[in-house]
């Protein structure tokens, strides 16, 4: 139970976050441009708190805490008190440069976050995993195009990879995409590069939460886990058969298990069935017999055991390091924006498409498991998040969509191309049909949160 309350907290703080700095980049431009702002609204329904400034405006904390608005002085609206007086301060008497710029700042807000965001973790400098080839899977794509262990992968389709990191961010850009990955090979110390052409088709474009690099079957980074117990959950499978801690796994039902791999698959293989296990305890051979529970993982039943592995030190030569002065991280978080908002635009253009699996669609579950995994993980793996998703929103409110700011900036836009407004009658008649394609898409993304659970 603490957990959910965990998860939820940690939800109502990102989300808080996000929809606060997104509806103040409204205020604050609405402001500017002399538009006099009746209420700033973070959440919907019934107001929590409320607190009118000096200028007039009431900010209220409401009760559903999924979104926000900044309600204006507007001639369209009866209850926004319009007089002779006040008629210059309202929304719909502004220029379209200043409706364009009020409407697009709640997007740039976002997007302003995530590079405040990243250029603070660029300041403290990177650091990942090289992307050094560990194991390539017999009969995979990466095996047939001659990949081999101990090759370190420096670009993907010409993009440079000094980290793991890197590779499956380059990866993921290709999904649902048909023709050949370019894998180049080399050293980050030498110009020298060996390329080696990876054929995909409609690649991944049906799978949920999809490992790039395992697709390919290449294991990256992280060397081999030996096949010695870690940790047990009290209680479970693995404990109650006799298993301790630092025991090293060397056979199952016959097999020689050389790898924590292995192991894995073959407990996730046999759910409610018996293996005999040989194990290596103080240097004396020893045999245990587990039968591992049956737990659901999509729509299949597999096993598991309640085991951990023991995790290897990391040698410092397989990890890159690299420090950034000011403008180099500035710069940095400026392209990793860039790249991550057009990241996805092309991933929504290539669900619409029924290129990539429409499974991926994630809601507010989803966010709330992933925020408190994060936060539990560490303050900047938070922060990670924090600017993903601040891009996210920012892209999804840019979509041309009635309800959405997109969907404004296409009547404001109009509105200066023509000289004058899109008719009322048809503005009213696409924010309905927007706010049902929104609730449709929010209903559907919510589905999917409760089929992962």
């Amino acid at each position: 139970m603490q957990e959910y309350f965990f998860q939820i907290f940690m939800a109502l703080v990102t989300l808080g976050i996000l929809v606060t700095i997104h509806e103040f980049g409204h205020y604050w431009v609405a402001r500017r441009c002399g538009v006099h702002v009746l209420r700033f609204a973070v959440g919907f329904g019934r107001p929590l708190l409320a607190h009118t400034g000096r200028n007039g405006t009431e900010f209220t904390l409401c009760a559903i805490p999924l979104g926000g608005y900044v309600k204006m002085l507007d001639e369209r609206d009866a209850e926004s008190g319009i007089t002779d007086e006040n008629r210059a301060q309202s929304f719909n008497a502004q220029p379209v440069r200043n409706k364009l710029a009020i409407v697009a700042a709640g997007p740039a807000a976002n997007f302003a976050l995530a590079i405040l965001v990243l250029f603070a973790l660029f300041l403290r400098g990177e650091t990942g995993l090289a992307p050094i080839i560990e194991s390539v899977e017999v009969g995979s794509v990466a095996a047939e195009a001659g990949l081999k262990v101990g090759q370190e992968i420096v670009a993907v389709d010409s993009e440079p990879t000094r980290t793991v990191s890197n590779v499956r961010f380059a990866l993921l850009q290709r999904l649902g995409d048909t023709g050949t990955i370019e894998i180049a090979i080399g050293s980050p110390l030498s110009d020298v590069q060996q390329s080696y052409p990876l054929p995909i088709n409609r690649w991944l474009g049906d799978a949920e939460a999809p490992d790039p690099t395992l697709a390919l079957g290449l294991t990256l980074g992280v060397l081999p886990l030996a096949p010695v117990v870690g940790s047990l959950v009290a209680g479970d499978a693995a404990q109650e058969a006799g298993f301790e801690v630092g025991d090293r796994i060397v056979s199952a039902n016959g097999d020689v298990i050389e790898t924590w791999m292995q192991w894995v698959k073959t407990v996730r293989a046999r759910p409610g069935e018996s293996i005999d296990v040989g194990i290596l305890r103080d240097n004396q051979l020893m045999k245990l017999e587990v039968v591992p529970l049956s737990r659901t993982s999509g729509n299949e039943a597999v096993g598991a055991v309640g085991m951990g592995v023991v995790i290897p030190e990391i040698p410092e030569e397989r990890i890159r390091r690299q420090g950034h002065n000011p403008i180099q991280a500035f710069a940095a978080a400026v392209e990793r924006t860039y790249s991550l908002t057009i990241f996805t635009f092309e991933s929504m253009w290539k669900m619409v498409q029924g290129l990539i699996s429409t499974k991926n669609l994630s809601g507010p579950i989803s966010i709330a498991q992933v925020a408190a995994s994060t936060a539990e993980s560490g303050f900047s793996t938070w922060l990670s998040f924090l600017a993903l998703l601040s891009i996210s929103l920012g892209a999804i409110n840019l979509l041309p969509i009635p309800v959405l700011d997109g969907g404004h900036i296409v009547f404001h836009a109009l509105e200066g191309i023509f000289g004058r407004p899109v008719p009322e009658q048809i503005q009213m008649m696409s924010y309905q049909l927007g706010l049902a394609a929104v609730f449709t898409l929010m209903m559907f993304a919510i589905y999917n949160d409760v089929a992962r659970l």
